[in-house]
């Protein structure tokens, strides 16, 4: 288990087991949650447009096709 130390600065330096995981480099955007009792960190997306797609879903995965679909059964 990798440990860090907070300074008196309010600093955190992440262990560098940790940043070579999460794919981290300096001048990285990191989010930080609360989640119970503890912190959980993450890598921020370079976008919003990125973040968003980590939210998608399946659901509407095909959707753009079935719409084409249907309206091409309208101009029939």
């Amino acid at each position: 288990m990798a440990t860090a130390t907070l300074s008196s600065k309010s600093q955190l330096v992440l262990p560098a087991e940790i940043r070579k995981k999460l794919g981290i480099q300096p001048g990285d955007r990191l989010i930080v949650e609360l989640e119970g009792d503890h912190a959980v960190v993450r890598k921020a997306p370079h976008s919003d447009i990125a973040a968003l797609a980590a939210y998608r879903s399946t659901v509407w995965r095909d959707y753009a096709d079935e719409l084409q679909g249907a309206r091409d059964e309208w101009d029939r």
